[in-house]
């Protein structure tokens, strides 16, 4: 079985984006940076793992709706690098807490599973700092092919 490339984007248009993303204040202010220096997957990382992160069961874990927000993130990422710029929304997540994530960082990582006219699907996973994996997450984007495209696949 062939790889799917999750970014159709050569590493120049990768960087481009990403460092589009990673100026965005929203991102900056939670602490997230995104990471597309792999063709084959989306990232993003918290690190270190802030207090407004934690709280997950009352404890130290990293909350539930923080990796929520980060898998709609990724999932969200991977949707966008595969719409020929056009505007896409998350329409669905099914996420998957598997343990805890306890530690310093988070590590999501995102690939691209169907790309189709219409809506791409992917699928992404959460890494604490030792590389356990924590939370799974299956989701679908819809690519709004009736508004005009965005520039530098910015659309928030």
């Amino acid at each position: 079985m062939s790889l799917i490339k999750t970014i159709p984007l050569d590493e120049l248009e990768r960087k481009k984006v990403e460092n589009t993303w990673n100026s965005n204040n929203v991102l900056k202010y939670i602490g997230v940076k995104v990471d597309m220096s792999d063709e084959n997957m989306v990232r993003a990382i918290i690190d270190p793992i802030q207090t407004l992160h934690r709280g997950g069961l009352g404890t130290e874990a990293v909350n539930g709706a923080v990796l929520s927000s980060l898998f709609d993130l990724v999932i969200g990422l991977v949707g966008i690098v595969n719409s020929n710029k056009h505007r896409t929304g998350t329409i669905q997540l099914n996420i998957n807490f598997l343990r805890p994530l306890s530690g310093n960082k988070v590590i999501i990582e995102g690939k691209l599973i169907k790309n189709g006219k219409s809506i791409v699907f992917a699928r992404a996973e959460a890494y604490d700092e030792d590389h356990n994996l924590c939370s799974t997450c299956d989701g679908i984007c819809s690519i709004d092919l009736n508004k005009p495209i965005v520039d530098n696949f910015m659309s928030i």
